[in-house]
């Protein structure tokens, strides 16, 4: 859990960010690619999800997060580059033993909410609820930008 000294940080980037992120992706995407055909039309999904999920990560502060560098790095393995992130100061802390065993069904629950959140797998409990508690609401901004553009580009 957060010590009462430091507040967890879970501030979300700012919309337009993320907005001009993916505007810019979506501008490449279209420069790039002709999508006229039906046959590409599951490979345009896959590029704007990809592009949305970039931007998403970047507008995050691309390697401040557990989940954005994950997300980064997936991208770019997708694309055959090799991506280096600058190795983070690891805390060294003591582990207390604990007489009481931690309940099955919380171990089953974290472990499934670590495969939902990019990057999960190696968190701890308490980094992993600061993570996905960021995630969540980078989510949510990204469908509001994206509702906003849905919005504004629609005929009236």
């Amino acid at each position: 859990m957060a010590s009462a000294d430091k507040p967890i940080n879970t501030d979300v980037p700012e919309k337009d960010v993320f907005a001009l992120h993916f505007l810019q992706s979506l501008s490449n995407l279209r420069r790039q690619n002709t999508f006229d055909s039906p046959e590409k039309t599951n490979d345009r999904v896959k590029k704007i999800k990809k592009a949305a999920y970039v931007s998403m990560a970047r507008a995050a502060g691309g390697t401040n997060r557990l989940w954005s560098r994950a997300l980064l790095r997936r991208a770019a393995k997708e694309n055959n580059k090799v991506v280096r992130f600058p190795r983070r100061k690891k805390r060294v802390t003591c582990l207390r033993r604990r007489s009481n065993r931690r309940d099955p069904v919380e171990e089953e629950e974290a472990e499934r909410l670590r495969n939902l959140v990019p990057g999960g797998g190696g968190m701890g409990t308490s980094k992993l609820m600061e993570e996905t508690a960021h995630y969540i609401k980078c989510l949510s901004m990204q469908v509001k930008v994206m509702q906003c553009l849905v919005d504004g580009l629609a005929p009236k």
